[in-house]
Order: structure tokens, then sequence, then C-alpha cells
């Protein structure tokens, strides 16, 4: 059975595993923080704000450590004068009954 442990840490792990992400701009690639993270129930959001002013986005990806990509979004918004907040979700779902 899995317990709440195993699914926190698993979660916690997820959301440590992500160092930035890297977007798009004009063609090229950016390496940009993240805004925020958080977890919510069985699901890691990380938020990543771009600046007024930016290009045109036609990609994001996030990436760990060694640059291995863990999510990635192919769009094309165009170039604006507002910021862009971009989330990324990496939802898990473990196979057992959850044990209290």
């Amino acid at each position: 059975m899995v317990t709440k442990i195993v699914i926190d840490r698993t979660l916690q792990f997820l959301k440590e595993m992500a160092k930035q992400a890297v977007v798009t701009i004009d063609g090229q690639d950016s390496i940009v923080s993240f805004h925020s993270q958080e977890i919510i129930k069985d699901t890691v959001k990380t938020y990543v704000y771009i600046e007024n002013g930016h290009g045109q986005v036609t990609a994001a990806k996030l990436v760990d450590a060694q640059g291995i990509e863990l999510d990635r979004y192919t769009t094309s918004i165009e170039p604006s004068e507002d910021g862009l907040m971009i989330v990324f979700t990496l939802s898990i779902t473990l196979k057992g009954e959850l044990q209290a």
C-alpha cells in the first residue's frame, strides 16, 4: 500500500528536480529563473514570469540541473508590452491504496 509519505516525498523530489526554465523568445533560448513553485494535492506547479516587453514566445521547457528536459510547451504567443506567466504542471498518480 502506498503511504502518504511516499506521495509527499515523490512530489518534493519532483519539485526539487526542476532547476530552471528555458524559454524561446524571438528564436533565441533564454534561461529564466522561477517566479515560484508550489505543491497542490498531487501536482507540482512551477511558475515562470517573463518581464514586460517580451518578444514572440514559441517554446518553453522545464529542465533539471543537467539541462535534461522535464516538461515542454510549444506555443506561439505574440510580442506584448505586458508580462507573461508560464505555468508548468507535473502531476503524479501512484498505484495502490492510500494508507492514512
